[in-house]
């Protein structure tokens, strides 16, 4: 946006579809998984323990019954140590801890910054 004497305004970007907490979320919007490194760390590492879980199921050839009850465990337990992220700020969803800074399974911190307007820009309509 011009402000009549050739000099740019950016305006706020927090009525913007791809605004969170500063943060501009266009190119995940465009290339949704793309950039690996904006993955919440928690989360991966949630995955990775998740993954090593299925790999010693299949080796014990556990029914359906049994590994669900056993992740349910263990879930429970993983969810109650201690979160090691410096930014981790503690929230919840449905009675399941989840960082505040979480957006799906991207921590917002590691996105860009929000630099205000810009050509993508996009007006979300839950924004008043």
């Amino acid at each position: 946006m011009n402000d009549g004497n050739g000099q740019i305004v950016r305006l706020p970007g927090h009525a913007c579809l791809y605004h969170r907490l500063g943060r501009c979320l266009y190119e995940e919007a465009l290339n949704p998984g793309y950039h690996q490194d904006w993955r919440c760390a928690v989360l991966l590492r949630w995955e990775g323990v998740y993954d090593d879980f299925l790999d010693r199921v299949e080796s014990f050839g556990l029914d359906e019954t049994s590994l669900a009850d056993l992740w349910r465990r263990r879930f429970e337990r993983l969810a109650e140590e201690t979160v090691e992220c410096p930014d981790y700020a503690a929230g919840s969803v449905e009675g399941v801890p989840e960082c505040q800074k979480l957006h799906m399974e991207l921590c917002l911190l590691r996105l860009p910054l929000c630099q205000g307007q810009c050509r993508h820009y996009v007006l979300n309509a839950e924004t008043d």
